[in-house]
């Protein structure tokens, strides 16, 4: 019970902090770099503290910067996002992006992002949609080990054709640079086991590129009601990229969006992932995360295919002065699976089912809305919060 007990500890805490940085939160007009003048910029500040018996006192925050631009650019002119938290322990998960939608003189949409990642207590639970599971040896750190990695990535969007009232369909190329180093914390883990089994170490580059194509038409990208987003792609990973191991990976996801009942949404979201090479085992396709099967533990499934389906009814709730504060709620079911040589092949067999709820506050941009999630599993339950709907 103890890994139940530590997320209630740190869940009031969480909240107050969040409504505290409210109060930092501001909305200004100025003048942007890039010369237009009179353009809307919007700051987002949220600190953030607590504590968990895991990694102790933690502490770290977000920082958003939107700028609008003097010109109705969709959905923004450029967008800084950082966020970090780190902790007395040596814990430290830190991320940042920026976006630009009219990048090389408006001729294409461009996102740079880096992240760092450094844990003693990421997870490791096997291979396969059936990988077990014992709360004793979760207590025991059995399926823990070290992580450190760092990435930088790159994606660049180009718009060919435009359709409907806010259609488009785009082409996307990738670039990702990435190093991992994983260490067993002990030697009768089961991540200690499975790296003996395998004769080597997982450490070095996987240093990917890859293409795709999306259709979105919503109605807005952090708020959906209604509209869809279509998205295909594969990424390849190679020795002339310089990356140590030989791999692709394909996906494609379908998002559906559409107003069931005056001021509730229903969001729909279908992924299917798939790798074949001399995949690292952390390049896997994986559930069990804040974005499919919510309430397992972190990583819980990892496959060379996996199918995810979502469902997940939001609405608002009540607003505050003027509705510059607004409250909701949401309601989500997760489902899906992941597929291994030793798995069964039976495609709607032994799916995983996780539900849960959740709340959302918008303050003073529509566009800037927290939300946190509770989901509950079979093996246990977990607490989300971040910037924005899941999808």
């Amino acid at each position: 019970m103890m890994h139940l007990v530590r997320y209630l500890i740190t869940l009031p805490v969480l909240l107050a902090v969040i409504f505290q940085g409210s109060s930092v939160y501001g909305q200004v007009t100025l003048t942007p770099g890039s010369g237009e003048q009179g353009a809307p910029i919007q700051y987002s500040v949220l600190p953030v503290a607590g504590y968990t018996s895991d990694i102790g006192l933690f502490g770290g925050g977000l920082f958003q910067r939107i700028n609008y631009g003097s010109k109705p650019y969709k959905p923004f002119l450029s967008r800084l996002q950082v966020d970090m938290i780190g902790s007395f322990r040596g814990e430290l998960q830190a991320q940042a992006a920026y976006e630009h939608t009219q990048a090389f003189n408006g001729r294409v949409r461009s996102r740079l992002s880096m992240n760092l990642f450094r844990s003693s207590i990421s997870h490791f639970f096997g291979l396969g949609n059936n990988a077990p599971y014992s709360e004793d040896l979760y207590n025991q750190d059995y399926f823990f080990f070290k992580n450190q990695n760092i990435s930088l990535g790159w994606r660049v969007r180009k718009v060919i054709t435009e359709y409907g009232f806010n259609g488009t369909l785009e082409l996307f190329s990738d670039l990702e640079a990435s190093f991992f180093k994983t260490t067993s914390i002990d030697e009768n883990s089961i991540f200690a086991t499975f790296q003996e089994r395998q004769q080597q170490e997982f450490t070095g580059w996987t240093n990917m590129a890859g293409f795709g194509i999306i259709a979105d038409d919503r109605d807005s990208e952090f708020n959906p009601t209604e509209g869809y987003r279509y998205e295909a792609g594969m990424s390849f990973s190679h020795p002339l990229l310089a990356s140590e191991y030989r791999f692709a990976s394909f996906w494609g996801e379908l998002r559906n969006y559409v107003e069931i009942l005056p001021g509730v949404v229903l969001a729909h979201k279908l992924r299917g992932e798939a790798v074949t090479g001399s995949t690292p085992f952390w390049e896997l396709s994986t559930l069990g995360h804040q974005a499919g099967l919510r309430g397992y533990h972190e990583d819980r499934f990892r496959g060379d295919r996996s199918i995810l389906n979502i469902f997940e009814a939001r609405t608002w709730l009540f607003s505050i002065l003027d509705e510059q504060i607004r409250f909701g709620s949401q309601l989500f079911w997760d489902t899906g699976r992941v597929f291994t040589d030793s798995d069964s092949g039976e495609f709607f067999n032994n799916w995983k089912h996780t539900f849960g709820v959740g709340g959302a506050i918008s303050l003073f941009n529509p566009d800037f809305i927290m939300t946190g999630d509770l989901g509950f599993s079979e093996d246990t339950f977990r607490i989300y919060a971040g910037i924005g709907y899941n999808f």
